[in-house]
């Protein structure tokens, strides 16, 4: 197991930092605010009803953090948290693959923000991992373009593989490679 970054400055105006307790109630007031948006892209967002749903959820964070499973850092713009990013679980520290998730408050969106955030953290993990993924719904178009402008390749897609609410969506799979 490897130690990532904890924080990283993308610009004056962006930062990750990682998950950490305090930043629950701003993580579910941006989840609260946009939940009839987040539905449409995430599961998550309909069991998150209360702060302490967002505490919890950051305290498993940190659990997969602590033992080297996962690492999450919240995205944060113009001192606000506005989303989290994160190498989801689990890791594959044999195979040097770590595989993207984040989701984003739309108020954040079309900044650039997502995109710095992969560039940032490639840039700092790359002497821990060759092979970054990044997996998302067809219908997800903006976080498709995503991964394209940032350079990852189209590898496959899984059927049926994402449950959105009650519905099943095919998964388009990227892939980026360093070596």
């Amino acid at each position: 197991m490897q130690t990532l970054p904890h924080t990283l400055t993308i610009s004056p105006e962006i930062t990750l930092e990682k998950v950490a307790i305090q930043h629950a109630p701003a993580l579910f007031t941006q989840i609260d605010r946009h939940r009839d948006y987040l539905n449409h892209y995430v599961q998550w967002s309909r069991f998150t009803q209360s702060p302490k749903d967002t505490e919890d959820f950051l305290q498993r964070c940190e659990q997969g953090i602590a033992e080297g499973k996962a690492f999450v850092w919240t995205i944060f713009y113009q001192q606000q948290a506005v989303g989290t990013i994160s190498f989801n679980a689990p890791i594959d520290w044999q195979n040097r693959t770590a595989c993207f998730g984040y989701w984003l408050s739309p108020e954040a969106q079309g900044k650039g923000i997502v995109s710095q955030a992969i560039a940032i953290l490639i840039q700092a993990t790359k002497l821990h991992f060759d092979h970054y993924l990044l997996k998302c719904a067809v219908h997800n178009l903006k976080s498709n373009q995503v991964a394209q402008r940032c350079g990852f390749q189209f590898e496959q897609c899984l059927p049926q593989a994402e449950q959105i609410g009650e519905q099943w969506f095919d998964q388009n799979v990227y892939r980026l490679s360093t070596k």
